[in-house]
């Protein structure tokens, strides 16, 4: 049997999800709406959280609101090598010369930090944080860094990382976070945009819901419809009553693979992602991921294949995508492509055990050794 990179854990979270259906509240009307929007309020600290039906809404909503918020605003700095959604939901938004991808730190593969690239950013500018593959950015540093400059978190990835004591997705002007079927908390599909701003939650709960006014069909804005059913709802409310369970499973997870690769990491033939600021951020615990040097990935996720374990390349640089291949970098970095080439993410759901843990590891180790 194939072990999958991931697979969700909802055999305990099922009771209000079948309660909607046997209530027959199943579309976005329903009390696990609000109780779960609440419940992420209470436990994330952030004073707004509107539920939606996927995490590339509310990304694309994170654009909404900058432009509405903001609209002085003519540069858009993105990272590279993430997850193409943040990338696309700008570009709904706003023209393809604004954008401007930013250098890639070698040793986080995220966003590069250091004092003096963040001080060179234009003024009048919006950098798009994304913490990728759970590595968080010290957001509150850089809005201390660049306090002229407009941030926004995609969080997809990064739901329960935290930076200097608070929860990633609470600082900046406002947030998505992605509940699909491979995160550490699912509704299937499903998202959250997050925000401390009123006006904004105002403005992105109007439009978010086909833009109607206070009088029903009567619409004052063009909207959209990105609510979130009942249903899904129902899913992430029983799950965030017993989110600190989930988050040890996939904590303990971590520690066990950081464990069984403990030779090859000393010898360097495995390298881990390092956090961007050890000291002032904890990770979020979503997939492990690691770089091999001396693997090329192709042929590695064949091999694994036939092993019955499933893996996942690293994210790509944004210009091998054709529709990306125009965005302005800030510099041309060799790097960004050959990561993709040697790094990969390991099956990381919670019900994974030991032992399949172990035999993940052994696969790597006789590819290492026949390769």
């Amino acid at each position: 049997m194939m072990i999958p990179v991931y697979k969700p854990y909802l055999k305990n979270y099922k009771q209000s999800a079948i309660k909607c259906i046997q209530d027959e509240w199943i579309s976005n009307h329903g009390i696990f709406v609000k109780l779960a929007s609440d419940k992420m309020c209470e436990i994330l600290g952030v004073k707004y959280c509107i539920l939606m039906n996927n995490g590339t809404s509310a990304t694309q909503c994170l654009y909404k609101a900058l432009k509405f918020k903001y609209p002085q605003v003519t540069k858009i700095y993105v990272p590279n090598n993430v997850f193409v959604a943040p990338i696309n939901c700008g570009l709904m938004e706003y023209p393809a010369e604004m954008f401007e991808v930013m250098k890639t730190n070698h040793e986080t593969l995220n966003m590069e930090t250091n004092e003096d690239y963040i001080k060179s950013l234009e003024h009048n500018a919006c950098v798009v944080v994304v913490h990728s593959l759970g590595n968080i950015i010290n957001v509150p540093r850089l809005m201390r860094l660049r306090p002229d400059l407009i941030f926004l978190e995609d969080n997809c990835e990064g739901l329960f990382g935290q930076y200097e004591g608070q929860f990633s997705g609470t600082r900046s002007l406002c947030a998505s976070i992605s509940f699909y079927g491979n995160k550490t908390i699912t509704t299937g599909e499903g998202g959250a945009f997050l925000t401390n701003d009123q006006e904004i939650f105002k403005y992105i709960n109007n439009i978010y819901s086909h833009g109607m006014s206070e009088k029903r069909y009567v619409h004052d804005h063009l909207g959209y419809n990105f609510r979130m059913t009942n249903i899904e709802a129902g899913f992430l409310y029983d799950q965030l009553n017993d989110y600190q369970h989930i988050l040890d499973l996939k904590k303990s997870i971590f520690a066990t693979y950081d464990r069984l690769l403990s030779q090859q990491l000393d010898c360097h033939r495995v390298i881990l992602m390092r956090p961007e600021d050890s000291e002032h951020t904890i990770r979020s615990y979503w997939l492990y991921c690691l770089l091999i040097p001396l693997i090329n990935y192709d042929q590695l996720e064949i091999f694994m294949e036939q092993k019955n374990v499933q893996i996942r390349p690293i994210f790509y640089d944004l210009h091998v995508h054709a529709h990306l291949k125009g965005l302005h970098k800030t510099a041309e970095d060799p790097f960004t492509t050959e990561i993709a080439n040697h790094g990969l993410m390991l099956p990381s759901y919670p019900e994974l055990s030991v032992d399949e843990q172990k035999y993940i590891i052994s696969c790597i180790e006789e590819y290492l050794e026949t390769h």
